[in-house]
């Protein structure tokens, strides 16, 4: 028979949906870090503030969690029963446990007290009771306010001082929850402040704790993002702390060939659709990209381009090593950080990719660069190919690029078929049946429609997947949107990158990156 606690794990761990596990473990000590400072000085008290809904509740109970080891914890409810607790958070069923309720007839076995029914002098004094009574007593009040508000200003004062002071002279820690963000009288009185606020961007609803005082602990950053996925208070890590690494990538390489030591996670798509290289990313889109499909990577100009860069990485890395052909239209990018991001991850495979750059580079000398000795045999002709091209000609030559290269499996199809490789029915064999990946940095609505149309046109009838990248306010992006199967907007709000699925309605989620290798998680933000 299982346990309340087991049961209680069994209920975090299940729902609609759950961010992967590399995601929860980057984020998981980051509220730790930001209140390790300020719970090690051991101060007397803390107000946690915000409108219903915004989280308070359950920062307050991630705050026992932190603490419990050096505290006994109780939780003083004016409006919440244990019960309800334990169903809204099972995961609080280890720290608070049955045989600890507290009830009126019993209170000296309590640690959560439900006072729902009771009144603002008998809270109080049970408040204080407990401050004197259990050794070094951490006590969240939930919510004060609820009570306090019908008490004359003057005797809610004392009342608050009265409580502070004992939990002062006790060693104890008096945590207060309330629902008056702004109008409140404990703002002079106690240690820290928390406000917790749910702010609308773009339609888009994200969540942001702001530290308004922690005395004595120097604060570099006030502001965070949150999510309350899985009925827990995870706090988003700083762009600062997950993407300084992946701008070092390229000095993990270690091998002495130029290719990095730590490999590049090959996914498997499922039957009928193409990997975006991120176990994340496809599981939101309920598999990959389908064939045929094109997307639509909006990204805000303020965007870090790291995140944008890895994202697209890794879909060329996965049609890669999955033995497709990628198409990379890098009209505007630095074709050398590309190719940095790449090459180091892949070896027979980059002889797939072909590059577009208007960068007027020289192409031999960027031949040079990464060429490379493999078993003492030159790797020359493995490296992907740089088409130069400018604005004029920019889709026309992509187009008859598209074409040779569909014409060549074609005739990859034709040899399999007359050598009896393929199927009985003369149809594509699993390998030659991989689409191509098409990625343009841009589009182009002058010149180059005609091309433009025919290309995109030409490439989902072969059922081929296109990945358009357009900057928000483009000129371009109304007709972007009105082709694209699948559109994923990109910003960054407070020091966080985010990705939103727009079409379909999938949610918003904080982008982690990793540090060692070219790969992301997605944290669901809700």
């Amino acid at each position: 028979m299982q346990s309340r606690e087991d049961e209680g794990k069994r209920a975090y761990s299940i729902g609609n949906y759950s961010s992967s596990n590399d995601a929860i473990r980057i984020a998981s000590s980051e509220l730790r870090t930001v209140f390790r400072d300020f719970l090690n000085m051991e101060p007397t008290s803390m107000l946690v503030r915000g409108l219903p809904g915004t989280g308070k509740t359950t920062l307050a109970l991630e705050l026992m969690r932190l603490i419990h080891e050096k505290y006994n914890c109780f939780y003083i409810s004016t409006r919440v029963s244990l019960a309800r607790l334990q169903r809204y958070f099972p995961w609080i069923i280890g720290y608070l446990k049955d045989e600890s309720v507290l009830s009126y007839d019993k209170i000296e076995k309590d640690s959560v007290i439900d006072l729902r029914l009771g009144s603002a002098t008998g809270t109080v004094e049970l408040v204080i009771d407990t401050l004197i009574n259990k050794k070094r007593a951490f006590v969240v009040l939930d919510s004060w306010d609820a009570l306090a508000k019908e008490i004359k200003h003057e005797d809610r004062m004392k009342m608050e001082k009265t409580m502070i002071t004992v939990a002062d002279t006790h060693d104890g820690f008096l945590l207060f929850v309330s629902e008056e963000p702004e109008m409140n009288t404990l703002s002079y009185l106690v240690d820290g402040i928390v406000t917790l606020s749910i702010k609308d961007d773009d339609g888009v609803s994200i969540r942001s704790m702001r530290i308004d005082k922690m005395r004595g602990v120097a604060l570099y950053n006030n502001t965070y993002a949150y999510t309350l996925l899985d009925s827990r208070f995870t706090l988003v890590p700083m762009t600062q702390y997950n993407s300084t690494g992946c701008r070092g990538w390229s000095n993990n390489s270690n091998s002495g060939d130029g290719s990095s030591n730590i490999p590049f996670k090959r996914l498997d798509a499922r039957a009928g659709f193409v990997s975006t290289g991120s176990k994340d990313t496809d599981d939101i889109l309920r598999g990959g990209l389908a064939y045929g499909t094109t997307l639509l990577l909006e990204a805000d100009p303020g965007l870090d381009m790291v995140f944008l860069n890895t994202i697209l990485v890794c879909m060329i890395l996965s049609t890669l090593k999955n033995n497709g052909k990628v198409m990379l239209g890098a009209v505007d990018a630095p074709v050398g950080s590309m190719l940095s991001s790449i090459l180091q991850f892949c070896t027979d495979e980059a002889r797939n990719l072909t590059i577009f750059s208007s960068s007027k580079i020289d192409t031999l000398s960027m031949y040079e660069q990464w060429f490379i000795k493999k078993d003492g045999k030159d790797t020359l002709n493995l490296l992907p190919s740089i088409v130069n091209i400018n604005d004029s000609n920019y889709m026309n030559i992509m187009l008859a690029k598209y074409e040779e290269l569909k014409g060549v499996d074609n005739d990859s199809d034709s040899d399999s078929d007359n050598n009896g490789n393929g199927d009985d029915n003369g149809k594509e064999t699993a390998d030659t049946a991989k689409p191509l990946l098409l990625l343009l940095n841009r589009m182009h609505v002058n010149n180059n429609r005609m091309y433009e149309g025919m290309l995109l046109t030409t490439a989902k009838d072969n059922g081929d997947v296109t990945v358009i990248v357009e900057r928000m306010g483009s000129s371009n992006l109304p007709y972007v949107k009105s082709i694209a199967d699948v559109h994923l907007r990109l910003w960054s709000r407070n020091g966080i990158s985010l990705m939103h699925g727009v079409k379909p309605s999938l949610g918003t989620y904080a982008i982690l990156l990793d540090r060692e290798h070219p790969s992301y998680s997605l944290l669901r933000m809700v």
